[in-house]
This record gives structure tokens, C-alpha cells and sequence, in this order.
């Protein structure tokens, strides 16, 4: 009991992370295109307030599916080229992350090794150990749950960057599109994809 309510908070926090992290490299970016282009907007919230990024529901579903979901800093974009840069940055931080947790493993850091950890281990280590793993197969949760074409996800951000009229049509399939992606984490497929893709990669680096 004790061991899985480790492994809960360890997965929790590798999942706060993952929200963070990812949200908070979108608005940077953000502020440094309008920056760039001699625009001085203000906000009405701290973009350092990094609680506003973590979503409960993402947490719940990071424990029972490998899945994160975060809440984007709201700010409208209307420039189709941060559109695309901002969905491209989203995806590169997941992409990071995961590719860098793997080499983390692939350097037993914490004494993990792939999907182990040393068994003598003290708590630093296993919680190390854990949080590496966590990151590895949460980023991948994350990243598989941001190819859906939902408006405020990653994907959506990519089609508002190539056609308005097609992110406009993604709105209105927005029911439609979330019903999907609901059956998708009923039958555990980010659970497993996310597995598959972890043991595949450490197999082949």
C-alpha cells in the first residue's frame, strides 16, 4: 500500500512537471514573438502563477492512464505564424522531455535501469528513479494526447497555423472529437501506446 501511494505522488508530480514545463514554453515563446515585433502587451496574470497550467483532471488521469492534460495561459492568437510555432514548441518540449529521460535511464541515473530500479536503493534514489520513469512515459501520454485536433491542444494550435477554415471545423466537431478521445483512455490505448513506445526506445538506443 504504501509502495503505490510512493509511486502515486512521485507520478503526480512528474505530471505537474510535464504541465508546467510544457504551458510555460508556450508563453514564453509567446511573449518573445510579440517582443520581437515591437508589441508590449500586458496580462492580466502572472505568467510565472504556474499553478494556473496544472488541471486536476490531467493529474487524475496521469495516475490512471499515462495521461496529462494541462491548462493553456489564455491569450488569443490570430497570426497564423505563432500558431505554428507555438504547436511546434508544445510538441518540441514533450519530445524533450521524453528523449531526455531516456537518457537519463540509459545512464542508470538514480540506479534505474529501464523499466527497474535498484532494489536496495535509498528513498532518493527509488523517488529519482521513479520520477525519471514517470517523465519518460507521461511525455509520451502527453505528447499521443496533443496529436488529437482538439482547438486548445498542440494539434489544434498547427491547424489554426495552416487553415482557419479547418480549425474552424474542428470547433464544431468539438463534441465529436472529445467523445473520441474519451473512448481512447476507456480502452487504456495511451496506457499501452505509451508502455510500447517506452520498452521500443529503450530497446533501440
Amino acid at each position: 500500500m504504501k509502495q503505490h501511494l510512493f509511486e502515486m505522488v512521485i507520478c503526480i508530480l512528474a505530471a505537474i512537471t510535464l504541465m508546467i514545463v510544457h504551458e510555460l514554453a508556450k508563453i514564453l515563446v509567446y511573449m518573445g514573438l510579440q517582443k520581437k515585433a515591437g508589441n508590449k502587451k500586458k496580462y492580466h496574470h502572472s505568467i510565472w502563477a504556474v499553478y494556473r497550467y496544472i488541471d486536476p483532471i490531467g493529474v487524475i488521469l496521469s495516475v490512471t492512464s499515462q495521461v496529462v492534460l494541462s491548462k493553456p495561459f489564455m491569450f488569443r492568437i490570430q497570426n497564423k505564424k505563432y500558431n505554428r510555432i507555438l504547436g511546434c514548441t508544445g510538441f518540441l518540449v514533450l519530445f524533450l522531455s521524453f528523449f531526455g529521460s531516456i537518457y537519463a535511464i540509459k545512464m542508470h541515473a538514480f540506479g534505474v535501469s529501464g523499466m527497474n530500479i535498484v532494489a536496495n536503493a535509498g528513498f532518493f534514489n527509488r523517488a529519482g528513479g521513479l520520477y525519471i520513469q514517470y517523465m519518460a512515459l507521461l511525455s509520451v501520454g502527453m505528447f499521443l494526447t496533443n496529436l488529437f485536433p482538439v482547438s486548445t491542444f498542440d494539434m489544434g494550435l498547427l491547424i489554426a497555423g495552416f487553415s482557419s477554415k479547418k480549425y474552424l471545423g474542428i470547433i464544431k466537431m468539438d463534441s465529436v472529437i472529445k467523445l473520441i478521445y474519451v473512448l481512447a483512455l476507456l480502452v487504456d490505448l495511451f496506457y499501452f501506446s505509451a508502455y510500447k513506445i517506452f520498452q521500443l526506445t529503450l530497446s533501440v538506443i
